[in-house]
């Protein structure tokens, strides 16, 4: 049989699975909807797509939301772990404790950051960073910890801030 034979041949045995949906971004969106095409729509109608007025009013909010003087709005979440990951001194030989239940910006993050990568089991519940597991994998060489909150669901911040 040729390639091209291979190729166009009819699968015989094909299943269809639908892929299991974590977070209904959809759904989401749909709530919001209005409020987030007027927040485009200002943009595309002024032009100012980097440090326009909708970032200085965000920042604005977080900081308030927060109770901080400043915050730092990013381009991306990857972005955010660097700066986050710079700002505590994280670099070469450093261990980051992190949990395998993420997007690869995480782990990406630390690596580019110089540090290794551990990590740590998830609680089955939750499916965020087990606390337990998380202080096992405490080395002399361990610098940071990132516990990320998944689907909405903040991560157990009392037990990992204790440890």
């Amino acid at each position: 049989m040729t390639t091209e034979e291979v190729v166009n041949s009819p699968v015989e045995h094909q299943e269809k699975t639908t892929p299991l949906q974590f977070l209904d971004l959809g759904l989401q969106f749909e709530q919001i909807r209005n409020e987030v095409m007027q927040a485009v729509t200002n943009v595309l109608e002024t032009q100012r797509f980097v440090l326009g007025l909708e970032v200085e009013q965000l920042e604005a909010e977080i900081s308030d939301y927060l109770g901080c003087r400043f915050a730092v709005s990013c381009a991306s979440g990857t972005d955010a772990l660097m700066l986050a990951l710079m700002a505590t001194g994280v670099s070469s030989g450093d261990e980051v404790i992190t949990t395998p239940f993420t997007f690869v910006a995480t782990a990406s993050a630390i690596v580019r950051a110089g540090a290794t990568p551990v990590f740590a089991d998830i609680d089955p519940k939750s499916y965020n960073l087990d606390p337990e597991s998380m202080a096992r994998a405490i080395t002399s060489r361990t610098r940071a910890v990132i516990p990320v909150h998944l689907f909405g669901l903040p991560a157990e911040m009392e037990p990992i801030n204790d440890v």
